[in-house]
This record gives C-alpha cells, sequence and structure tokens, in this order.
C-alpha cells in the first residue's frame, strides 16, 4: 500500500469520525480527540498518550488569554457598565442612524478583538446588543446576521487575532506589523455588514423615541459618572499600548495579567457591585466548551503531525499551481471551518497556504487568509457564529442566519482575495505611511 493511499484513509477515518461526533451531537472539542484517536489507531500508533498530553496544553497561552479576557468582559458585564455604554451610544448617536450601528458593531465585536473567539462575543455583547437591535425596529433574522457577521469580524480584527496567531507560530513568524492591515480591512467590513443588514429598518424619529424613554428611566448615569464607566476600557487600552510605544521603559506584563488588572478597575467603576469569585465561577463554567475546543484543536493538530496527514496537506498546497492555489484559498479554510471551525484549519491549512505564498508579503497574506477563515463561522454542521446568534434572537433555523449574510460575506470574501492577490502592492502602498508591513 503506498503513503499516499495510507494518507487518504487516514482522511476518510477523520471524514467518518467527524460525521459520526456530528450526529450524536458530541462536543466539537470532544469530536476532535475522538478522531485523533482513530486516526491515529488506523495510522499503527496505538493511543499516543505522549501526544495526546501534550497537544492538550498546545494552546495553553491562548486559552489563558481568552479565560482572562472572558473575565474582563463578564466583569463589564456584571456591573451593567457594558449596558450602560451601549445605552450611552444610542444616546449619542440615534440622530445618524448609520453611525449608530458602526458603534453597536464595534460593541459587539470588542469581546472577540480581545479574546479571538466569535462565541464569547455573541454570549457576551451581543446578548446585550440583540434586543436593542431589535427594539430599533430590526427584525431577528437581520439582528442574528447583524450579531454573527460582526462578531465574526472581530474575531480578525486586531490586537489578538488568534488564527493568525497560531499560522504564526507554525511558520516561525513574529505576531507583528498585522493591527493596521486587520484594522483597515475588518473594520470597514463590519460596519457594511451592520448598515447593510439593518439600516433601511432604522430611523432617527423612532431612535429619539427609545432614547428618552432610556434617559426617563436613567438607564445610563450622566458627566463623570459615564466616564468612570469607560475607566477600565480605558486602564486596558494602556497596558496594551505602553509597551509597544515605549518597549524600553513600559515592561509588556502580558496580555492575562492586563485582562485582571482591568477587570479588577471594573470591579469599583460600575454600576453595581459584584463578587470576583462569583463572576470567575461563571465565566469557568461558560468558558468550558470553548476551553474544550481549544484542547481537542491541540490534540488534533499534534495526532495529524504524528501520522502525516498534516504534512501531506501541506505538501499539497504547495505543489498546486498559481491559479490553483488561489481558487483553493477562497473555498478549503471557509468551507473546512464548518466541520473542524476556523482555529483548526488555521493549524493544519494556515502554515502551508502562508508558505505557500511565500514569494509576497507574509503579513498582508495572512491578513487576507484570516478573513477567509473566519467565514468558516458561518458554514455548517458547527456555524458557530451563526448557531449563537440564532440562540440569542429566537431565530429557529440557524441556517436561515447563515443564508442571510450571504452577500456581506460574499463581499468579505472578495475583499479576503484582493488583499491575498495584491498583497505586494498593499504592503508598499502601508509602506509609504510608515506602516511596518515586513
Amino acid at each position: 500500500m503506498s503513503e499516499t493511499t495510507e494518507i487518504l484513509i487516514q482522511i476518510a477515518a477523520i471524514i467518518a469520525t467527524f460525521i459520526y461526533g456530528f450526529r450524536t451531537k458530541l462536543p466539537v472539542g470532544i469530536t476532535m480527540i475522538l478522531s485523533s484517536l482513530v486516526v491515529a489507531l488506523v495510522a499503527g500508533f496505538g493511543i499516543p498518550l505522549q501526544h495526546v498530553v501534550e497537544g492538550s496544553f498546545y494552546f495553553l497561552e491562548l486559552m489563558s488569554w481568552l479565560i482572562t479576557g472572558m473575565v474582563f468582559i463578564k466583569v463589564m458585564e456584571a456591573t451593567g457598565a457594558l449596558d450602560a455604554i451601549t445605552r450611552y451610544l444610542m444616546y449619542k448617536f440615534y440622530a445618524y442612524p448609520s453611525l449608530l450601528l458602526c458603534a453597536l458593531a464595534v460593541i459587539v465585536m470588542f469581546p472577540a478583538m480581545i479574546t479571538g473567539s466569535t462565541p464569547v462575543a455573541v454570549l457576551s455583547t451581543g446578548v446585550l446588543v440583540a434586543p436593542m437591535l431589535l427594539r430599533m425596529g430590526i427584525p431577528k433574522l437581520e439582528t442574528a446576521a447583524i450579531i454573527g457577521m460582526t462578531a465574526l469580524l472581530g474575531q480578525s480584527a486586531p490586537p489578538v487575532n488568534v488564527m493568525i496567531m497560531i499560522i504564526a507560530t507554525s511558520t516561525f513568524m513574529p505576531y507583528e506589523g498585522f493591527m493596521i492591515p486587520l484594522a483597515l480591512t475588518t473594520f470597514p467590513l463590519a460596519f457594511f455588514s451592520a448598515i447593510y443588514l439593518g439600516r433601511k429598518y432604522v430611523s432617527s424619529q423612532e431612535l429619539r423615541k427609545l432614547v428618552d424613554v432610556d434617559v426617563e428611566e436613567k438607564r445610563f448615569p450622566a458627566g463623570w459618572k459615564m466616564l468612570v464607566l469607560f475607566l477600565p476600557l480605558i486602564v486596558l487600552t494602556v497596558l496594551m499600548v505602553l509597551p509597544l510605544t515605549f518597549p524600553f521603559a513600559w515592561p509588556d506584563l502580558g496580555l492575562p495579567l492586563d485582562f485582571m488588572l482591568s477587570a479588577f478597575v471594573g470591579l469599583f467603576t460600575g454600576l453595581k457591585r459584584v463578587k470576583f469569585s462569583a463572576v470567575s465561577l461563571e465565566t469557568a463554567r461558560e468558558s468550558f466548551v470553548v476551553m474544550s475546543l481549544f484542547v481537542g484543536m491541540g490534540v488534533f493538530v499534534h495526532i495529524m503531525s504524528l501520522t502525516g496527514v498534516k504534512g501531506f496537506l501541506g505538501m499539497t498546497a504547495v505543489a498546486l499551481p498559481k491559479n490553483l492555489l488561489y481558487l483553493s484559498t477562497a473555498i478549503a479554510p471557509a468551507l473546512l471551518g464548518g466541520p473542524i471551525v476556523p482555529f483548526g484549519v488555521a493549524a493544519i491549512l494556515g502554515p502551508p497556504i502562508v508558505l505557500a505564498f511565500s514569494a509576497q508579503n507574509a503579513v498582508i497574506t495572512t491578513t487576507g487568509l484570516s478573513l477567509f477563515l473566519s467565514l468558516g463561522c458561518l458554514f455548517p454542521p458547527t456555524a458557530l457564529s451563526s448557531l449563537f446568534a440564532a440562540q440569542i434572537t429566537g431565530v429557529e433555523n440557524y441556517l436561515l442566519v447563515t443564508k442571510r449574510c450571504w452577500f456581506p460575506a460574499l463581499v468579505n470574501a472578495i475583499v479576503a482575495f484582493l488583499v491575498i492577490y495584491y498583497a505586494d502592492g498593499i504592503a508598499q502602498f502601508l509602506g509609504y505611511f510608515g506602516v511596518a508591513v515586513k
């Protein structure tokens, strides 16, 4: 039996195990571990406990960022600060519906921006923004689509893009120079998605009525008290920006400590007092599924490397002709993101795709690739973005959310393709403005 045939049999075993896992409604993380054990048995490695243990800690650093970022978001949510800030934005921008939709899009994106996870955004700020969008007159399906699209774009937005971090780890590429390219692509796409899906249902006259009700019921404080609510966000921004601006004068405390210090500040600046222990326990419970996903994904990547499947996929990607490489890059990451989730695709296909485009600027290429990867949050069977957005808005079939997002998703894919195709030109253009894109 040839080596290629053995690899194809292993891939068939992976597919069969994933089908079984989804039909029996196993968590995605458990399905990944199960498929890893099955393919190891098929390849003749038995149960490689060493790789299972090492793989479960493969994304430990990313998991620490995610859990501490969720603690920060939970503190802001539990103290009432996030709800007050969201309503304050409506008070400020009710006369400009398009600007208001853009501001709410940023609110939804924010948790994904600092944790790198779409579900975290949908289940935190998405839960707060969805009722507001419904109050503004936007139908349930469009509300779910807005939450879903902006959350997945937040996953690609700076400062924390987990998909690029995973790719950078495997390609020995520093996570530097991505902030501006990611911001210039994700934020305009998020603003377009929110305006395209919701603007026709919103009028400034109706928004004024909602604002009058919030003001009458004192749903948000005024003056300096409102500024105090922003203090945890200001502290977090300062802690993240200072090491980049003054690298020799201010130490980099690390994202987990940045999040925890900002959460500690949030305990004393919100509208109500909460117990940190209670918030932490609630966060641990809610993050269990996401944490198991990272553990399963780490085991999956380790076993794929052991059996040779990851290398086979990498060699296949590098060997493709340039035209077919563009086509496969435009299709495979998004489609495979459905069953394997974007993080898994980033770990398996991301490095070989970036290496296949090694003749052009790696930062811009990886930026475009992350946009393709995020679209996997819309595809079944997992469809993380559509599924959770449907749940919080009361849409019965999450596939309707995916269907409603087709045009913004298409625009996203076109932008991603153009970013990869014109990577060198974009890098040169940004270089004219002093942006370091290496």
